[in-house]
């Protein structure tokens, strides 16, 4: 079966709607036997846990409601346990789950470094990637026991550290597979050569994914395909996507707007790793670029039935103001340039959807929930949950949100 992980991504904006949240402090949701959890980005900055029983009608809300965070966080749901990481800030997780209906802490620990990726292993497993944002130092993958919620292990690497150019890896996405440990990872600028801006990218012309041993942890190989660029976005959903049959999907977004600075030559697409091996399948490649009429990927998430659910957006990267413009959740909608698609990567087919145009986020907001999809669509005058069925393309408008934007949702 499919392991499922819902990257609910974290953001560094303060809010553009005035909003005050009177919430409970005491490690339980008010609200029990609720469906769903969703994350709201408070105007305080101070990100919220809410209990909802509906995402496709009505109104969510933070005030007066919900478990109160102790900083900006990265969300992930791992089985049945949503950990809470802290962004930049504070380097505390914790784990919530569902006890007697009533969401609950179960449990916290404490990292050395940030955390930026989870991927489930089994049921009580788990690993993150600890990184800092800039010099250069190990990267550290936690393994921790979900139950217990403690970090079991550790292991120090650098992945693919590069001193001469000035580049250190930025992992994107990670996945067990068998005996193998996949990560996939950018090359980013350390901010230590005064010719390399910190997190600038001038060797991102090739895909790269890192082959590590499991349950070992050591290193073996470095995986490469110059048909596209690095993999994955800062901070944003797993690029490695398992299908039902064990395969890896990759996408790569060659995009100013997602950060790249210089802009990767190749075009945005999709590569695959056939289950067990260690290599680019040399038959497949779908260009993206081409078949959307000239869209980047920002973010994709796997769906099932060899299709996913992406947020592209169209650019001039000869313009600097497009920098980055991926990242601003409460964008002014007339500088909105994020849209929505369904693709089917094995017929490497594309179907747009009748969503606005909108601000993109760290990551994308989604859950995938009996046949259908939830995403947060967002900008700096309101923002709604819409609904996406990718068996027909469709979408609707959902629940609005009180609030600045949904930072995740989760169903434990």
């Amino acid at each position: 079966m499919k392991k499922q992980i819902v990257n609910l991504a974290a953001s560094v904006l303060s809010a553009a709607i005035v909003l005050t949240s009177c919430v409970e402090d005491d490690g339980a949701s008010g609200s029990s036997g609720a469906e769903f959890i969703v994350g709201i980005e408070a105007e305080s900055g101070t990100d919220v846990l809410v209990s909802s029983d509906d995402l496709s009608t009505g109104t969510i809300t933070p005030i007066d409601n919900g478990i109160e965070q102790p900083a900006w966080m990265s969300f992930y749901q791992v089985g049945n346990t949503l950990l809470a990481c802290g962004y930049s800030t504070d380097n505390l997780t914790t784990g919530y789950r569902m006890v007697n209906g009533v969401l609950t802490d179960v449990g916290s620990f404490i990292t050395e470094l940030g955390i930026y990726g989870v991927v489930e292993v089994d049921e009580n497993t788990a690993i993150l990637a600890g990184l800092t944002r800039s010099g250069y130092e190990d990267r550290i993958f936690y393994t921790i026991d979900l139950e217990s919620m403690s970090i079991t292990s550790r292991t120090y690497t650098r992945i693919d550290e590069r001193q001469d150019e000035g580049l250190v890896a930025w992992p994107t996405g990670m996945r067990v597979l068998g005996d193998k440990f996949y990560v996939a990872y950018q090359l980013k600028g350390s901010g230590e050569d005064e010719n390399v801006p910190a997190s600038s990218t001038p060797n991102s012309d090739q895909a790269r994914v890192a082959v590590y041993s499991y349950p070992e942890m050591e290193f073996e190989k470095i995986m490469t395909d110059d048909r596209t660029s690095d993999i994955g976005v800062y901070s944003g959903e797993n690029a490695l996507m398992e299908t039902e049959d064990g395969d890896l999907y990759t996408y790569s977004t060659s995009a100013l707007a997602n950060g790249f600075y210089p802009t990767p030559d190749n075009p945005s697409g999709f590569l695959k790793i056939e289950n067990g091996t260690t290599e680019f399948d040399d038959s497949y490649f779908f260009n993206f670029e081409e078949v959307s009429g000239g869209y980047k990927l920002n973010n994709a998430v796997y769906v099932g039935n060899g299709k996913a659910v992406v947020r592209m957006a169209k650019e001039d990267d000869t313009n600097q103001d497009y920098l980055w413009a991926t990242y601003k959740p409460t964008i002014d909608p007339d500088l909105a340039i994020c849209e929505m698609a369904v693709v089917d990567m094995e017929a490497k087919t594309f179907s747009k959807l009748d969503i606005p145009a909108h601000g993109g986020e760290w990551g994308m907001a989604n859950l995938t929930k009996d046949g259908k999809v939830y995403v947060n669509i967002s900008n700096a005058d309101e923002a709604y949950i819409y609904v996406i069925d990718p068996t027909t393309a469709t979408a609707q408008k959902g629940a609005k949100i009180e609030g600045n934007w949904t930072k995740g949702f989760a169903a434990l």
